[in-house]
């Protein structure tokens, strides 16, 4: 199976983290539920700690535009805004892999 892989590269608002964490953990248990949803997980960059990528994982592309598009998921989003936190987010093709024994 392949699998349509998703990157979000987050900025966290200065202050304290907890409401945007709290937040992003409700779009996280929110997708948990989705058809397609194979899964996703949240580093956190270790010089900056404001700043964070997901990646997402779902079994087609079809199932992720279904997820994003989804009134439910949007008011989740929104509220990601409304607390300063910024996303540029995308799916995202393999292009090379490397120490897999690929080429």
């Amino acid at each position: 199976m392949t699998e349509h892989t998703f990157f979000n590269v987050i900025t966290l608002p200065e202050g304290d983290d907890t409401p945007a964490l709290e937040a992003w953990a409700a779009v996280g248990n929110w997708m948990e539920n989705q058809a397609g949803f194979l899964g996703s997980t949240l580093y956190r960059n270790r010089q900056n700690p404001k700043m964070l990528i997901n990646k997402g994982r779902f079994d087609s592309e079809a199932a992720f535009v279904a997820s994003v598009g989804n009134p439910e998921f949007q008011a989740l989003s929104q509220k990601l805004t409304d607390l300063g936190v910024e996303r540029v987010a995308g799916l995202y093709d393999t292009v090379r892999d490397f120490g897999t024994g690929g080429n």
